[in-house]
């Protein structure tokens, strides 16, 4: 019996042994061939010109345009600076709708329904007390309140303060029948207040002026929800907003280029919003869009099929920086998913039921991951932004602090079906201690970093590859116990 339970176990092991060199080869292959089209973006930037986006077109008529703000728990002083601002718009034909969904304090939504009286006839305010469909529930909703004088709708978040020309510059646009949607950069306000928001407006930032100016030169624009001007039809054509998803923006900007559209994105600031004010905050909203695009391409995975064109498809630009932007996350779902594979390679090895070798394809997977994420750094934030080696190093810190969430966030998107929609803070609050915001990533990068130096210490120079490999996660995640202790810390001062 003890004999049959020992085969058992050894068998058991080189099984074991012989999955994870599987797996190893696998996962490694999937990082190196992130990396490779992550450097292709870097390559493309540094043989073009200055990415300068759409030029500004020549003034036209005033084609009416409704505003749609929806709101769900909002501070109201918030939403009121936001209100006031498109009260002041340097344009004539206009609305304004409001949309309170879910908020069952009548303290937050009372004062908006009545500064939207105060502001006159152009605001009308809407209380929904029960609301499906999330974000998406309450611009659909606005969408059948939307005047029929309207042919261009504006989504605005209840945070964002627009500039008076908004209109009156952009506008010109829809003198094309062919463009359906004008896309501006998503900015922020009172960023410099501080080094966590620094940090982050500059991880927020490469964004909005590399990656979306790049896409733009293929008509792959990225739509938001915010800051952006829509033709109504075209939104009801495609059926309005999908409330089934999480990122009702930018899925609907998938349809409209998938049924042909044209988008246009102008790199000028028209609005800024507030800031994520703590590093949970962060996370959440990236989880959020993270799972969003997850749903997106379980929905729409036809439009992405090779070799088809016409309706319900894509041009090979399109579909390639859409799977492009989509394969950052990927990486980061690699990385996460091979955390504990590493851990248990490592015992295998310490145990003398596995070989070093084992961790060959991983580790030069992982450690490209690395080399590139360094050459951004340089290439975008140091080289075509220009900003200081400081500010550089900042937002490749942040941006190593979202590897965990957001490849926790791919994973639980690609399992589970229902996702909650969670809205981002307008107002600091009172948060839980930093260790506790970071005890995911506190966890995943020690454990690791233990078990490369148990493996050093035990092998020597022949676990080297295997010790930089796990010592790489300790990179990878450490970040994001910083991120989580100098938010805790600004928040305190």
């Amino acid at each position: 019996m003890v004999l049959v339970i020992c085969i058992d176990g050894i068998l058991v092991l080189f099984w074991m042994d012989n999955l994870l060199a599987f797996l190893f080869w696998v996962f490694g292959g999937i990082l190196i061939f992130c990396t490779l089209v992550e450097g292709y973006e870097l390559c493309e930037l540094m043989l073009i010109d200055r990415l300068r986006g759409a030029k500004l077109p020549r003034e036209s008529d005033e084609p009416f345009v409704s505003f749609h703000v929806p709101i769900c728990s909002e501070p109201p002083e918030v939403v009121a600076r936001t209100l006031r601002a498109l009260g002041a718009i340097n344009y004539s034909a206009f609305e304004v709708l409001v949309v309170d969904n879910n908020t069952a304090d009548e303290l937050l939504w009372r004062p908006v329904e009545a500064l939207c009286r105060e502001l006159g006839s152009r605001f009308r305010f809407f209380h929904l007390s029960s609301c499906p469909g999330f974000k998406a529930g309450a611009l659909n909703y606005a969408l059948q309140q939307t005047t029929s004088e309207a042919s261009v709708v504006s989504v605005v978040d209840a945070d964002y303060e627009v500039a008076p020309n908004f209109l009156t510059e952009l506008m010109g646009y829809f003198q094309d029948n062919g463009i359906a949607f004008v896309q501006t950069p998503q900015d922020y306000r009172d960023w410099s207040a501080n080094l966590f928001s620094r940090i982050c407006y500059w991880e927020y930032w490469q964004v909005f002026a590399v990656s979306m100016a790049l896409r733009d030169r293929q008509n792959a624009i990225l739509m938001h929800g915010t800051m952006n001007l829509i033709r109504k039809d075209a939104i009801v054509c495609a059926g309005g907003w999908a409330e089934w998803c999480l990122t009702e923006d930018s899925e609907l900007g998938l349809r409209l280029l998938a049924n042909g559209a044209r988008g246009i994105y102008v790199t000028k600031t028209y609005g800024r919003g507030l800031m994520p004010f703590t590093f949970r905050d962060y996370k959440r909203q990236r989880r959020r869009w993270v799972i969003g695009g997850v749903q997106q391409i379980k929905r729409h995975a036809r439009f992405f099929r090779p070799l088809q064109r016409g309706l319900n498809s894509l041009t090979a630009g399109q579909k390639a920086h859409y799977l492009r932007w989509w394969l950052r996350w990927v990486c980061d779902a690699t990385i996460v998913a091979s955390l504990p594979l590493s851990i248990c390679g490592a015992i295998l090895v310490l145990g003398g039921f596995s070989y070093i070798k084992l961790f060959w394809p991983l580790s030069v997977g992982l450690l490209s991951v690395l080399t590139q994420l360094i050459l951004r750094a340089i290439v975008v934030y140091r080289l075509y932004l220009a900003l200081p080696w400081r500010s550089a190093l900042g937002a490749m810190l942040a941006n190593c602090s979202l590897i965990w969430t957001i490849g926790c966030a791919w994973l639980a998107g690609s399992i589970m079906a229902h996702q909650v929609f969670q809205r981002t803070p307008k107002r600091p609050h009172a948060e839980p201690s930093w260790i506790l915001v970071a005890r995911g990533e506190t966890l995943a990068s020690i454990a690791p970093f233990l078990f490369g130096i148990a493996l050093f210490a035990k092998l020597g120079l022949s676990a080297l590859a295997a010790s930089l490999s796990l010592s790489v996660y300790f990179v990878f995640f450490l970040p994001g116990l910083i991120m989580a202790r100098l938010s805790a810390g600004e928040r305190r001062r």
